[in-house]
């Protein structure tokens, strides 16, 4: 295959089936949404079992990107994504096949460590396969990938739904797009800065080659990775590097970044848009949850081209502005809802539209800032010889702080009501705005070495992405 296709062709085939992790994980997450109603009838469920059901994947999420770290250090970033999909598989029948519900639970949990793994493992080799020039476009795919397979579980959820009222078959087809990344996987080549830590080199510059659209460019590249890789000679342990005082101060910034995404309220809308619209006031809420899903995948999209034009901190002041102030307005509409103590207000029509209008454009800021830029950062800052611990430690904050929101939303919405979460997610956003502009540097263009010298060189995090001292 690498033969018949020219470099950058080429990228794009392997990305796309390395991204597919993203659509596994969107696919899944989505699953809840209108498959929900139809287990706790099977199963005659509280709201609470609801909730946990619908967490417990993330729980499973959690123990993966602890897991995986270390596994994508030691077989190799393209074993982990095989690792991933196959776990994916397998568990995937088996919840869609028992009766069980503590098999069901196991089953939800093992996709968790699953999409835990490649949470990791498709941002890190995305970034690390990647060149400079289109690297935030390719690891925004799998961002995109993400919203595909929400989207598509929405539409295959509703028709499903009205059709054979089966939850099975909802996931049981999940199982399809998992075996055809398992296959994809297998094809896939190793990244040539994982192959430079196990002191690979010669594999690693023929990976280059196939992979750039010139031989300057190539050896340009391959001259970076082995001058970087000077103090890795030393070989420190990984313990004595997490120690050091810039990985701590990357980390830090990472670990913000994630809890920016999560608590800005993202797993709400994915999760539960259904039932929050229909809380709302919303007759018809799975036509709305699919208009929403649409315009999440659309938005990613644009996302993948503009990143490496506009940059990422532009693109970042832009989308947290508009979701804060549409997280206000949806916090307003459910604050006119509870003012009418009963619960047979319905929304006027303009209300509804409002309602459903406002989160169209808090998907679309998300989409196309938040949601993938934050990966695409927390890909680039951190050191080569420890970028996957980093990496692991800010997804495992990521899928904690997914599960708390998961978890929790609606039990925050019954007790305090929709207008409490909402207002909370848009103080979030507005915390975030400050972040960006005191501490996210701007990456654009810049390769993972030369930031990885700035990083090194004791520059502030936000000038981390300046080419030269000034």
């Amino acid at each position: 295959m690498a033969k018949q296709l020219n470099p950058k062709t080429y990228l794009f085939v392997i990305c796309t089936l390395a991204a597919l992790g993203g659509m596994l994980f969107g696919l899944d997450q989505g699953f809840i949404n209108g498959s929900l109603e139809l287990i706790d009838q099977e199963f005659t469920w509280s709201v609470l079992k609801g909730e946990t059901f619908a967490s417990i994947m993330i729980y499973g999420c959690i123990v993966g990107a602890v897991l995986s770290g270390w596994i994508a250090r030691v077989i190799g970033r393209k074993k982990t994504l095989i690792f991933a999909a196959l776990f994916f598989l397998v568990f995937t029948i088996v919840g869609s096949l028992t009766r069980e519900v503590f098999i069901l639970f196991s089953a939800r949990f093992c996709i968790g460590l699953a999409v835990g793994c490649a949470s990791l493992a498709v941002p890190l080799y995305l970034s690390e396969i990647a060149p400079t020039k289109w690297r935030g476009g390719f690891i925004s795919m799998y961002q995109l990938m993400i919203t595909i397979g929400i989207f598509l579980i929405y539409l295959s959820n509703k028709y499903i739904g009205e059709h054979y009222h089966s939850w099975r078959l909802m996931l049981g087809i999940i199982a399809i797009p998992s075996f055809v990344m398992l296959i994809g996987s297998f094809f896939l080549p190793e990244t040539p800065r994982w192959l430079m830590l196990k002191g690979r080199k010669t594999e690693a510059e023929a990976i280059l080659k196939k992979t750039r659209e010139t031989e300057e460019e190539s050896s340009k590249e391959f001259a970076e990775l082995e001058a970087s890789m000077g103090d890795s000679k030393k070989k420190e342990s990984a313990w004595n590097l997490i120690r050091k005082p810039y990985f701590i101060r990357v980390l830090v910034l990472g670990i913000f970044l994630q809890l920016l995404q999560q608590l800005s309220g993202i797993n709400c809308i994915i999760y539960y848009s259904g039932q929050i619209f229909r809380t709302a006031g919303l007759t018809n809420p799975g036509v709305a949850v699919i208009v929403v899903g649409a315009f999440n995948m659309i938005a990613t999209l644009v996302a993948v081209f503009i990143v490496d034009k506009i940059g990422r901190k532009p693109i970042m002041y832009f989308g947290l502005t508009v979701m804060t102030i549409a997280l206000i307005v949806i916090g307003l509409i459910f604050h006119t809802t509870e003012a009418h103590v009963g619960g047979d207000y319905q929304l006027p029509g303009y209300l509804s539209w409002t309602m459903i209008v406002s989160a169209i454009f808090y998907i679309i800021a998300f989409a196309v800032s938040v949601g993938p830029i934050i990966w695409i950062l927390c890909a680039e800052i951190f050191p080569l010889a420890i970028r996957d611990v980093g990496m692991a430690v800010t997804t495992l904050v990521n899928w904690t702080a997914a599960a708390v929101v998961v978890q929790s939303s609606l039990t925050v919405m019954s007790k305090w009501g929709g207008s409490v979460l909402f207002f909370a997610f848009a103080l979030f956003c507005i915390l975030g705005l400050f972040l960006v502009s005191g501490f996210v540097p701007e990456t654009k263009g810049i390769s993972l070495e030369q930031l990885e010298i700035n990083l090194k060189a004791g520059r502030k995090l936000r000038k981390l992405g300046v080419s030269k001292i000034e």
